[in-house]
């Protein structure tokens, strides 16, 4: 061994082991997704989104036990948009997409409300224009208590390619810091941030939003409700 070369750590072994895992389950990751999307972008495009998505993701998470899972689906949700927005996927459902400031809480709960009322024949997503580490713990068991499991969910930054495959966009109380997108309807619901909010006060937000999300649904079309 070169004598000015300094041993790795048992720390810095498994970081580098874990890393070396992780790049692994991305390759796989990117191979099952270009056989998806091979009629729509080539395959350094897949890989490219991959490991943005990965990266991205990896700045903001509190925690790291699902990164390659959420990465994949991540970069799902581009592609997926990406496919639309070039007409290469006939989307037949209302697209709408979520945005608050951190994704931990508001944008969380509207897009999983949709998603549970309308069986998925609504399409909702959720961003953050500065994600935060985690969802906030009193928005997941608040959504526990009506059957949303909100568990594995992590907060996600705003992509432009799912932002440009929405047809409604709705912000919470951050309209004036969203850049509009031609052909992209906005609304703003003005409900403020859950961070550093009791259980009993997110209770209030939830319903708050439930019942305007069923508003929502009704207005966009029908639904089978839960």
């Amino acid at each position: 061994m070169d004598q000015n070369t300094t041993p790795q750590t048992p720390a810095q072994d498994d970081i580098g082991a874990a890393r070396a895992l992780d790049r692994n389950v991305l390759a796989r990751t990117a191979a099952h997704l270009y056989e998806r999307y091979a009629h729509v972008v080539d395959r350094e495009t897949v890989d490219r989104v991959v490991q943005e998505s990965y990266d991205e993701l990896d700045r903001t998470a509190a925690v790291k036990t699902y990164l390659t899972a959420s990465a994949g689906n991540f970069a799902d949700s581009k592609l997926r948009s990406i496919a639309i927005a070039r007409g290469s996927i006939e989307a037949r459902n209302p697209r709408v997409l979520f945005v608050d400031d951190a994704n931990a809480g508001r944008s969380q709960m509207a897009a999983s409300l949709i998603l549970k009322h309308t069986e998925g024949r609504i399409t909702a997503r959720s961003a953050g224009l500065e994600p935060a580490g985690s969802v906030f713990d009193a928005a997941v068991e608040a959504m526990a208590e009506v059957g949303v499991n909100l568990e594995h969910a992590y907060p996600k930054p705003l992509a432009d390619d799912v932002h440009r495959a929405a047809q409604l966009v709705i912000t919470f109380a951050c309209a004036d810091r969203l850049e509009r997108v031609d052909g992209v309807e906005y609304r703003d619901w003005d409900i403020p941030s859950l961070e550093g909010r009791g259980l009993e006060d997110v209770r209030q937000v939830r319903d708050d939003i439930d019942a305007r999300v069923r508003e929502l649904i009704t207005e966009l079309g029908p639904a089978q409700e839960s």
